[in-house]
């Protein structure tokens, strides 16, 4: 054999036992390429929106985050959600509830309902992102007016439950 065919015979293999499952999983993966991800992102713009006392573009990331978590549910892979094969059926499980809260906050017509239905698709994310195995986790913060929990990204709180009128309410509770 030349070495370029045992190159290529060695990547074949890792390859094919990385795509079976075989490898050990890493401790950690990188958090961009995951479905935690795609739905991470549409959710800071929601978190954004909020704590500005907007609803521009509530619906309509709302409406992808839906629709993300609906495909990753149907065709649920635990290294794409970011969690471990042991966490994977409480990751599928939370999936639905995602797309569920998701679905409600795409139909909120006022600020008030938004911020409701937020704190629910907020506790599932949540719960995901304790279960993620990957770097560049977003911060929780914890609102203590209203307690409920959300994501953010930044370090410095921007409340989407109480906006402009007590923006920096909260405690980051977990990096």
């Amino acid at each position: 054999m030349t070495q370029k065919t045992i190159v290529r015979t060695v990547a074949l293999a890792i390859l094919v036992t990385s795509a079976a499952g075989v490898l050990p999983a890493r401790s950690s993966v990188n958090r961009k390429g995951t479905v935690f991800d795609a739905v991470l992102t549409p959710y800071e713009a929601i978190h954004k929106a909020l704590a500005a006392d907007s609803l521009k573009g509530v619906a309509r990331n709302a409406r992808a985050i839906r629709d993300t978590a609906r495909t990753a549910a149907a065709s649920f892979e635990p290294t794409r959600a970011g969690v471990t094969a042991d966490k994977g059926a409480q990751c599928q499980a939370l999936l639905p509830k995602v797309a569920a809260a998701a679905g409600r906050l795409a139909e909120a017509t006022t600020l008030a309902e938004a911020r409701d239905a937020f704190g629910k698709l907020s506790r599932p994310m949540v719960q995901w992102r304790e279960m993620f195995r990957g770097t560049n986790k977003p911060k929780v913060v914890f609102c203590p007016m209203v307690k409920k929990p959300w994501l953010q990204e930044s370090n410095q709180v921007a409340n989407p439950y109480l906006g402009k009128k007590m923006l920096r309410c909260g405690k980051i509770v977990s990096n």
